[in-house]
């Protein structure tokens, strides 16, 4: 058995600063797409932002499931989103190991997520940026009139 690191996520490994700065890309995407979600919401959806700030991100997007706003591209955000919850919830959820991040659910216990090495990382910020971007495209579908309205109070 080696006594060199295997893998970025060991933080005896070269590549661990690199990985660290995956990780907080990783988490500032997921935090976005939780942003985006809560701006339809108040937008498009006329909820109160105070009755939105302690939900999480699948609750959010269980209010968007159950009153879409009509929106062109919602469907696609719904379908980006998904995955992105299941992705951004194998991530921040995920317990630290020797060699990076793990995830478990108690759920299913056959599943495993690893979060070792940069790849792993690298497509988990891809798939939340790709639904925050899609996100952003219904926020705005309307040309931003509705945030307009909404920023001016009406």
């Amino acid at each position: 058995m080696s006594t060199e690191p295997e893998f970025p996520g060991d933080p005896r490994h070269p590549d661990h600063e690199e990985w660290l700065l995956e990780l907080g890309r990783a988490t500032y995407v997921a935090a976005g797409l939780s942003g985006i979600a809560f701006d339809i919401l108040r937008v498009h959806a006329e909820k109160e932002s105070e009755d939105l700030y302690k939900d999480p991100l699948g609750r959010l997007l269980r209010l968007l499931r159950d009153n879409p706003p009509v929106l062109d591209g919602m469907q696609d955000f719904m379908d980006f989103a998904e995955k992105a919850l299941t992705t951004r919830n194998d991530l921040l959820h995920a317990l630290p190991v020797l060699h990076g991040l793990h995830r478990r659910r108690s759920d299913d216990l056959s599943y495993v997520r690893n979060y070792f090495g940069l790849e792993a990382l690298r497509e988990a910020t891809a798939i939340m940026t790709m639904a925050r971007r899609k996100g952003n495209e219904v926020l705005y579908a309307d040309g931003g009139e509705g945030v307009r309205r909404w920023t001016e109070g009406g």
